[in-house]
């Protein structure tokens, strides 16, 4: 029987196998393995692949660990071995290479680190206290009582807000007892920017047009509670001046309760300059669709009358 070592380091020093469960926020196991009793392991995250295992590796850093029982390294000691050289870079490739529907799966089934988050300076709990709006140039807002984010919190590759409850641009006829739709969309729309000028490097002075927007409810969020947000972004800055397409994932959390979640497809531009042929571009095919349709009715109208 071939001797399990679990020892590989990066070159901070810090474990990616470990032989104890526990050591980091998160940690991976095979679906088809299992944890020692008694294991103190805060987050389990099974995996079904070593392609899994890489893109939460990627998506994580240095906040994951990957947990194999000695039975199982035995018994698979070639995917030990795998495990034991894999290096961060080609964890980063896996990442990158990840379709928005593959990743957006393995987002829902990561749980929301309470934990960590206790650690920041979000507030988690009813009786915590929201922390400062984020920088208004992060979510192209001229007025900052028209953010719907708070400072952020970054985390591996991943970004958290709190959602606050309020804008002075969006109005509502009529009250509620939970978080109107618009509202939520809004404040995603607003994490997927400043994610993507956060961990992207996306500059401050780009731009980004939404291409498609999916969004999936699960539960009502109410007012009386904090709301957290967690957000992904596809994009990283193109080696050329060149506009780019991409994804963001946001999902919004109660109670520790993934209650809403939404891929964001969109074009990001590194300027504004960039960004307003783009909008000129735009309202160009409008128009022409405008006229086409109108050339439509009118036609219809023609025959109507005949």
């Amino acid at each position: 029987m071939p001797h399990v070592r679990q020892k590989r380091k990066n070159r901070k020093g810090v474990s990616f196998l470990s032989p104890v469960p526990g050591q980091k926020n998160y940690t991976l196991v095979f679906e088809d393995d299992r944890l020692p009793d008694g294991h103190g392991a805060k987050n389990v995250v099974k995996v079904n692949s070593l392609a899994e295992v890489m893109i939460y590796y990627g998506l994580l850093g240095s906040t994951c660990e990957m947990y194999l029982s000695p039975e199982y390294g035995c018994t698979h000691f070639e995917l030990l071995q795998e495990l034991e050289k894999l290096p961060i870079s080609l964890a980063n490739e896996a990442l990158a290479e990840a379709e928005a529907e593959t990743l957006s799966a393995m987002l829902r089934k990561l749980p929301l680190d309470i934990a960590g988050l206790l650690k920041s300076r979000l507030a988690v709990r009813d009786e915590d206290v929201l922390p400062g709006i984020i920088n208004p140039e992060y979510i192209h807002k001229k007025n900052p009582a028209n953010g719907l984010l708070s400072e952020p919190h970054p985390d591996g590759r991943l970004v958290y807000y709190n959602m606050l409850m309020y804008s002075e641009e969006l109005q509502f006829d009529h009250g509620s007892d939970h978080i109107q739709g618009m509202l939520l969309l809004e404040a995603m729309r607003q994490a997927g920017l400043a994610t993507t000028h956060l961990m992207g490097g996306l500059p401050v002075s780009g731009g980004m047009t939404l291409t498609s927007y999916c969004t999936n409810f699960y539960n009502y969020i109410e007012h009386t509670a904090p709301v957290i947000m967690r957000a992904y972004t596809s994009y990283t800055v193109p080696e050329e001046v060149v506009d780019k397409e991409g994804f963001v994932i946001c999902q919004v959390f109660q109670w520790g309760k993934l209650c809403t979640e939404a891929v964001l497809g969109a074009v990001a531009f590194l300027d504004r300059e960039r960004y307003a042929k783009h909008r000129t571009r735009t309202e160009k095919f409008s128009e022409r669709n405008r006229r086409l349709f109108a050339s439509k009715v009118a036609a219809m109208n023609e025959t109507a009358g005949s």
